[in-house]
């Protein structure tokens, strides 16, 4: 027997509790945030799943973790995920029992206007065209989100994963051509890059960016993985600190950007993260509202991640992708 259709008005209210339910899972994963040993573990799961969103990454891991304490998924950190169609399409379709896990999707749609010779700009109705002497123009516009599902490899059976190129690194060794990608995203922004002899020509830091100067200098002292960290951890201050809003942020929260930049990208790239540590969460988010901050921190962390990781050269970690999809 079917099932009977819904209206459109049942159809909509049911798609709004289905959002506030995942924006509410959302707001309970970002609240138990609480120690530097839980900000790192969030950064692991972004290093995996950079391709997604912050809000999308804390859902997924949440479900994961979850579905990896009932057994349906062997490995407690997801690597690939996809949606249904694309598994099945790949030879692997889901499982039978497994569950979706729901992602928060963007509802995008289009808004037109009519611009005039003068340059003054009028809203268009929907079947309302432009005048003579009037341009149309149509940009896209956010109208919502909706909740849809994916599925981690786990959940899926049949044909093999193809095989990502992952780097082979031996201790003190950084991944080929990853540094040198580094620095010409950070000329790219206006600055120099240089090296200096030791920590004590930066006040016993690692890595300095002066900010007036537009310079960024790394100690030459160090291995070439070390040397590389500290590279990018001065790239996330010069991508994201330079202009408002990150200028304007107290010096605390832009070292923790900085290096939870650090963090992700050298853990998407197979570098080891044993010598990273993270402060309490409430001292650097702070505030009145220290789950807005650090929404906005991650948000930061992954945009800068991410550029960095598709301006690499080397093998990394495919950002939860599937290879062949």
């Amino acid at each position: 027997m079917s099932k009977p259709r819904m209206s459109r008005q049942e159809w909509a209210e049911k798609s709004a509790e289905k959002v506030a339910a995942a924006q509410a899972a959302l707001a309970e994963s970002v609240s138990t945030l609480v120690t530097g040993e839980d900000w790192m573990a969030y950064l692991a799961f972004q290093a995996r799943l950079h391709n997604y969103s912050p809000n999308n990454i804390m859902l997924i891991a949440r479900q994961h973790t979850q579905a990896f304490i009932d057994g349906r998924v062997p490995d407690p950190v997801p690597s690939f995920v996809a949606g249904f169609n694309t598994w099945k399409a790949l030879g692997r379709p889901v499982d039978k029992g497994q569950h979706g896990y729901a992602v928060l999707a963007p509802v995008i749609g289009h808004r037109r206007s009519a611009l005039d010779e003068d340059g003054h700009v009028r809203p268009l109705r929907k079947e309302e065209a432009a005048q003579p002497g009037e341009t149309e123009e149509r940009r896209k516009a956010l109208y919502g989100f909706k909740v849809e599902h994916v599925f981690e490899v786990g959940q899926t059976s049949g044909e093999p994963v193809p095989d990502v190129p992952r780097p082979r690194l031996l201790a003190g060794e950084a991944p080929e051509g990853l540094g040198a990608a580094v620095m010409a995203l950070i000329e790219s922004r206006g600055f120099t890059v240089d090296t200096v002899p030791d920590a004590g020509s930066i006040n016993g830091a690692n890595g300095q960016t002066n900010w007036g100067a537009k310079s960024v200098v790394v100690r030459a002292d160090m291995d070439d993985a070390a040397m590389v960290k500290t590279l990018i951890h001065e790239a996330g201050h010069c991508l994201l600190h330079v202009d408002p809003p990150g200028y304007y942020l107290r010096r605390p929260v832009k070292e923790v950007e900085a290096e939870s930049v650090a963090f992700v990208v050298a853990a998407a790239h197979g570098m080891h993260t044993d010598d990273y540590s993270f402060p309490y969460v409430a001292g650097w988010a702070g505030g009145d509202d220290p789950a807005k901050a650090i929404q906005a921190t991650q948000a930061r962390v992954g945009q800068a991640a991410r550029l960095i990781i598709e301006a690499s050269p080397a093998p990394h970690e495919t950002g939860g992708k599937v290879p062949g999809a």
